[in-house]
């Protein structure tokens, strides 16, 4: 099934032009991606410019991307350079001042794969802290992409078990993320909510 592969898999298939494989990775991002940009900008039509270039721009670069986990750091870099850009060009303002516009500027590559290692960790701390079967659904989902009915089957647990734990691991690690963060953290927080 499509919705299970990882982002990886789904770019292979996307380069052997898969239109249902891209349809998949922007199901996937499109509502985390859309968020970020309409926080900064409070322009909805802008918003849907700035995706639809972005999502456009990965079908273009299909054949050159490398994807390692998540195509989210790949999604978030366009359009962050199209947020910057728009603002340079004075259509749009920023909500906020200028240190945030700075702040987009300078995340780079390293920035972002910093950010990761210290959500990352923030992730680790918080799945410590759960039941042992809530901790193993999630991690079997999120990090060995497996079905549900294929956690269930491993864990001896019911399906309906297994998305619960799952949808309150989630929303356990939201809580921990967000109220840790706060400004600009908090902005690029929710975007790499899902390399989960």
């Amino acid at each position: 099934m499509m919705i299970n592969k990882s982002d990886k898999e789904l770019l292979q298939a996307i380069r052997l032009g898969d239109e249902l494989a891209f349809q998949c990775i922007f199901d996937r991002y499109w509502k985390t991606l859309f968020s970020f940009v309409y926080r900064l900008i409070s322009d909805e039509e802008q918003t849907k410019d700035i995706l639809q270039n972005t999502f456009l721009e990965i079908w273009n670069r299909k054949d050159t991307l490398i994807v390692e986990d998540s195509m989210m750091p790949y999604l978030f870099k366009i359009a962050k350079n199209d947020v910057i850009s728009l603002f340079r060009k004075d259509k749009v303002r920023l909500q906020g001042d200028e240190i945030l516009v700075r702040n987009l500027q300078s995340a780079d590559l390293s920035d972002e794969r910093m950010l990761a290692t210290e959500l990352q960790q923030t992730i680790d701390t918080e799945l410590i802290k759960m039941p042992f079967h809530m901790r193993q659904c999630f991690h079997l989902s999120r990090y060995e992409n497996k079905s549900i009915r294929d956690i269930a089957t491993e864990l001896r647990l019911s399906e309906q078990t297994v998305k619960n734990n799952i949808s309150e691991a989630l929303r356990r690690l939201r809580n921990a993320l967000t109220h840790n963060s706060t400004g600009y953290l908090a902005l690029l927080i929710q975007v790499l909510i899902n390399l989960m």
